[in-house]
């Protein structure tokens, strides 16, 4: 299942769990992902599931900006739709979100080396 963490300095501090075809970002109460910010709009984006029609294909996430004030950005850029990946975050006024999908498939990431260095309980890795 995907889901949006919000973060506060990097660190997740609250989760949405995305449960149904479409969940709302906004200012009012009324919405799935409520956020009490001036620098956002009361309907300021929403998030659409695209269900998969076969039975092994993981369903899509698409985030759209609602023509809000201070428009949505992923990954840093303004963005009027567009489709979300695992890790992509997300920016809604002052507020920073990532997009957490259980079902992508694991990155190939390698294991980093760690080096020690001349001073003396310092390590470090080449990257």
């Amino acid at each position: 299942m995907a889901m949006i963490l919000q973060l506060h300095e990097g660190v997740p501090i609250n989760k949405f769990q995305i449960n149904k075809s479409l969940l709302r970002i906004g200012r009012t109460a009324d919405n799935d992902i409520f956020i009490d910010d001036l620098a956002v709009s009361k309907q300021h984006a929403i998030i659409e599931v695209i269900e998969s029609s076969l039975p092994d294909e993981p369903n899509e996430y698409f985030i759209k900006d609602l023509e809000s004030t201070n428009s949505t950005f992923v990954n840093g850029r303004k963005i009027a739709r567009k489709k979300l990946k695992n890790n992509d975050v997300i920016r809604v006024g002052r507020n920073n979100f990532k997009f957490v999908d259980e079902n992508a498939p694991p990155k190939d990431e390698k294991t980093a080396k760690i080096h020690k260095s001349w001073i003396p309980g310092v390590f470090y890795t080449k990257d």
